[in-house]
Formats: structure tokens, sequence, C-alpha cells
């Protein structure tokens, strides 16, 4: 992560002025932390309950924790005519420092969530007129108040900047990664999966924080990514961070199924119970396509694997939309105005091709792996087959097989390692295994989003060759 990306990565708006103005000394702090892998989060704001403060200047080193910094543009003769104090309310007055109130806020967040203090706080101050030869003729009481250590004066160089700021601490290996600090301190960049925390990406943060990517252009943007980009992940965190924004703003998320829908609302519901944000999870709607014709129209409208909308369905949520501010994901059409992520989280899958009778084959594979407990198999098929299928595997699994159907909610699905769909109700359904049939059946955009639902293993099981598993073989190589 590029500091001069996370230096403009933290604006809330481009045309806001600067906290901190980009001087010559804050230019060198910037410059020692580039060279010295520190990471530098400027204007940013940090949520908690129904409360945000906004720091102006932070510093993550991750072999120590977290610089609090406070710019300040007073003169010698300003500090000799002010009360210098500390204050916990009066975080913005001119001659106050305002650590108490940042530092307890953070600690408070990453107690309630980690219950631990997950890194130490070091306090400075960025004295931005005043040298260290003016600062040794104040009054011993100021120079209490402003330890000389924790201030970095105007003529210091870098070297001895960095001295400063390793002065504030020994070296703790103890420390989390930083991508898991700087989660589980920003709720609006944090991916949660199961149990594992991380921070979304610099190309997702780029789609989150844009508030200006309407302008001037169609209402229209893309969100264009590979499989396993966190396409999904990136709506959820941009429907969060608005109504952190604002609880007036009003969001929709558009899932291609009712089932998709429901694991897109467990989703929303857990990351906001786990960062403990006061956010009203139905305050987010969520709807199928059809049921987003039959709503009230929102002010933002995020709209999932638009690809795999039928084209009349899709011109219908895009003219409902022409007032509202749309994300289209993976269109076919391009837009002025898009994102694009191109980091895969996707490991990498074996791809293996089976020539020979594919419902023996599917019945044969399904019995071997559905015996390792810890695998979970998803095969998609053709309606007719997955209903034969499921019948006939009553006598092979000592555990029932489910025939999903999306259109059901998710409270009322059943449980079950091994899945059997028809190539219209996978969204959202990933495994371990996947086996493929009827594959000459199927369109190549659904059979790219079923292989790419595979964990470890996908099986294209298939009886005779056709332009499909031509094709296929050519993107895997597997001539």
């Amino acid at each position: 992560m590029k500091l001069n990306f996370l230096y403009n990565l933290f604006k809330k708006d481009p045309k806001q002025k600067l906290l901190t103005p980009d001087s010559i000394l804050i230019k060198k702090i910037k410059s020692v932390c580039e060279n010295n892998n520190l990471k530098v989060l400027e204007n940013t704001t940090i949520y908690h309950h129904s409360q945000s403060i906004l720091v102006p200047l932070m510093i993550l080193d991750p072999k120590r924790g977290l610089y609090i910094l406070e710019y300040k543009d007073w003169t010698y003769d300003d500090l000799e005519n002010y009360e210098l104090k500390r204050s916990q309310n009066n975080q913005h007055s001119k001659n106050t420092l305002a650590y108490d109130k940042i530092n307890h806020f953070i600690n408070t967040k990453f107690n309630e969530i980690l219950h631990n203090d997950c890194v130490k706080f070091f306090n400075f101050l960025i004295a931005e007129n005043l040298s260290f030869v003016d600062y040794e003729h104040l009054s011993d009481e100021k120079r209490h108040l402003l330890p000389h250590n924790k201030v970095i004066f105007c003529d210091n160089n870098e070297a001895e900047i960095l001295k400063k700021l390793n002065s504030a601490s020994e070296v703790d290996n103890s420390l989390d990664e930083e991508d898991f600090i700087l989660a589980n301190l920003l709720t609006q960049y944090l991916v949660l999966h199961k149990e594992n925390v991380s921070l979304a990406t610099n190309e997702q943060i780029n789609y989150i924080i844009d508030s200006n990517a309407h302008h001037n252009t169609s209402n229209i943007v893309s969100l264009n990514g590979l499989a396993f980009s966190g396409k999904t992940t990136s709506l959820i965190l941009k429907a969060i961070y608005l109504k952190l924004l604002s609880k007036d703003n009003t969001v929709t998320i558009i899932e291609p199924t009712t089932l998709s829908c429901d694991v897109v609302k467990q989703s929303i519901l857990e990351l906001i119970e786990y960062s403990i944000v006061n956010i009203d999870v139905t305050s987010i709607h969520v709807y199928t396509p059809n049921e987003f014709l039959y709503h009230k129209v929102t002010k933002y409208i995020l709209c999932d694997d638009a690809s795999l909308i039928e084209d009349n369905l899709l011109d219908k949520i895009i003219s409902k939309s022409s007032k509202s501010k749309l994300t289209l994901v993976n269109p076919k059409n391009r837009y002025e105005h898009f994102y694009k992520l191109t980091k895969s989280f996707h490991t990498d899958t074996n791809i293996e091709f089976v020539q020979c009778n594919p419902y023996s084959s599917a019945m044969q594979k399904i019995s071997t792996y559905s015996q390792e407990t810890d695998k979970t198999i998803l095969c998609v098929s053709s309606i007719d087959t997955s209903e034969k299928l499921n019948e006939d595997l009553l006598t092979y699994l000592t555990s029932e097989a489910i025939l999903l159907d999306s259109s059901k909610n998710l409270i009322d699905q059943e449980e079950s390692s091994v899945v059997l769909s028809d190539y219209k109700n996978i969204n959202a359904q990933r495994s371990d295994i996947v086996i493929l049939l009827d594959i000459c059946e199927a369109s190549q955009a659904e059979l790219s989003y079923a292989i790419n639902l595979a964990y470890e293993k996908v099986f294209l099981i298939y009886e005779d060759e056709c332009d499909s598993i031509t094709t296929l073989k050519k993107i895997f190589k597997k001539d």
C-alpha cells in the first residue's frame, strides 16, 4: 500500500480544506513515513456506536503502535501569551491539545470490539512555526506540558523526526498485522469473512468513498471485477459507509435471487454487530430485481451481478433509477465512469475435464467426496438432472442432499454438505468441490460464474464435445 495513495485515501472530499496543511514540515514527516514503512492516515473519520471523530493526522507504525499527531501553527509569541492546557471537550480550540478525547475514543472502540487495547498510542505535536531554540526559551511550565521529545519542531530534519517517533517505544513484535489494526479501526473499510478480519483493497476503497463519481456524467457508474475480487463486499461497504455519513442517505442493494438477498442482509448485520456502529440494518433495503420495481426508489441503488439479469429487466431497473445514483456490477455495456477490481482473492482452483457418462460420474464423485466430512459439494446441472440426482442420491449418501431453491429465504433452506442446483439458482453458493453437468446447455456467463464458486476443485463432466467445452479448455489451457 503506497503512502501517496493512503494520503489521498482518507480525505472525505477532495475539495475539503485540509486540517493539516501540506507544509514543508508535513512533507518531511510524510517522507520519513514513506522511507520507513509507516502508514499515514490523514483526515480520517472513525465511527463507533452513534458517534464519530475526525482525526486530522495519524501514523501507524507496524512495530510500535499508533501515533496521534496534532498540528499547531503556534509561534513563540503565541505560546508566551496562551494559557496552554489539555482539553477533552474543545477539540479544535487554538490553544488546546485534544489527545485525550481521540485516544479515549479509539481505545474504547478497540476494547469493545477486540476486548484489548490492540495498539499503544503515542501523542506528538507538530509545531509548524516553532524552532527548538525558541522552545528552550519557554517557561518551565510550558515545556512541561510540551516535552521536547513529543514535539516535532520546524527545524527538525528527517533523521531527527524518525528518532523522535522511534523513541516513543521499544519495538513490539507482538502487534497484529497492519491491515487487521486498520480494519478494526475503520468500519467503513472492514471486510468480515467468517472469523477473518481484513482491510478492503485500495481499489475497493476508491469505489466506497468516491462521492463525486456521478458529477458531470450520467447517473450510472459501473463496478467491474474478476471473480472473487470483492464486488459484493464493496457494495455492502458502500451502503454502510453512506449510512455512516448520514442516516438520511437512502440505499438499496439489488441481488439476483431471494437467497442471495438474505446472504447480503446477513453479511450487513454481522458487520454492523461486529464493528458496533449504530446503523438500522433495515434501513439498507435489499431486493431482487422484480421486488425493486415495486418499491420506492432510494437515493443510492447498488445493483449486483448486472450481467446475469435479463436485458429487459435491467432496462427497467435503469429507467426507474434515472434520478438515483446507480452502480451496476459487471454490466454488459461500458459507462463513462467505472471502477475496476483487479485483485482476485480466489486461490488457484484445480480444473478437471472429464469425458464420460456425466450422470454416473457425478454420482460417483458426490459419493466419494461426501465421505470427507470437511468438504462441501455443489453440483450444478439442468433442473431435470438436479431433481433426478436428488432422488437417486438418497440411497448413496448417509446425509440427505439438498435441492437448492434460491426463490426461498435463507431461513427456509435446509443445511447440507451436498447442494444440488441449476445454473439460474447458484448465486452466493460457494463450495469446496463444484461439479458441472449439462455444460453445453448453459451460457458462457453461467459457466464462468459456476466455475468461480469453487474453493478447491471443479469437475466439468461431459459426454460429447461442444463449443462451450472447447472454449473452456482454451481458457484453462487444457487442450
